[in-house]
């Protein structure tokens, strides 16, 4: 009997198949998590850290991604800086230095794609939790504009039933009250936004890439 000999159809077809699915892979957009962090220092492990500061986690993060060692926040306050980031503008341009106003507020950025928007007009589920906008959109017709879901809004949650610094030097300003909570991780709100983001991660939908901030 003569040894069979492989189709060059079949030959052809093996060598296709793979390289499409490759491709099939590269052109399917990535789901994007976008993690926002109120005022940090730069006492985490990846920055140089600090003596007393443990950040195992951010530390893991870091050693699978890139650090910017030499990155800097566009202004000091949140609502300028956040604004910064959503819109791809300075504050010189945006003109916004202070807790207020919201950018929509102003004729000028009323109707500028901010960058949920932008991915939403790609074809992304959009979601939101916690602090991403410094102003909430008031109306759930604003808010929809912004996010398609939004979740949990996170805070401080439960406080302690005294005081846990006695008044400073500087004031009795609750920025100057500052302590380790005596509450579970369970009662804060960043638990909340957390396990909100894992479960919006877990049951999104397969066919379409989802951008949660």
């Amino acid at each position: 009997m003569l040894p069979m000999r492989p189709s060059p159809l079949i030959i052809a077809l093996l060598i296709l198949i793979p390289a499409l699915g490759a491709q099939s892979a590269a052109a399917r957009p990535p789901n994007v998590l976008f993690i926002a962090i109120d005022d940090q220092n730069d006492w985490i492990g990846p920055l140089g850290g600090h003596r007393l500061v443990k950040t195992p986690h951010l530390d893991r993060l870091a050693k699978r991604g890139t650090v910017f060692l030499n990155a800097h926040c566009q202004a000091p306050l949140c609502n300028p800086s956040r604004t910064s980031v959503l819109l791809g503008l300075r504050p010189t341009t945006t003109g916004i230095y202070g807790l207020a106003p919201s950018f929509r507020d102003l004729d000028t950025w009323r109707d500028r794609v901010a960058l949920p928007e932008y991915f939403a007009r790609h074809g992304y589920q959009t979601f939101s939790t916690g602090k991403i906008y410094h102003i909430v959109p008031a109306t759930r017709e604003q808010r929809a504009r912004e996010f398609a879901v939004w979740g949990p809004a996170g805070g401080i949650g439960v406080k302690p039933e005294a005081k846990l610094i006695p008044p400073t030097p500087m004031g009795n300003h609750p920025l100057m009250d500052w302590g380790v909570f005596p509450h579970r991780d369970e009662d804060k709100g960043d638990h909340a936004v957390a396990s909100w983001a894992i479960e919006q991660i877990r049951s999104a939908p397969r066919d379409k890439p989802i951008f949660l901030a």
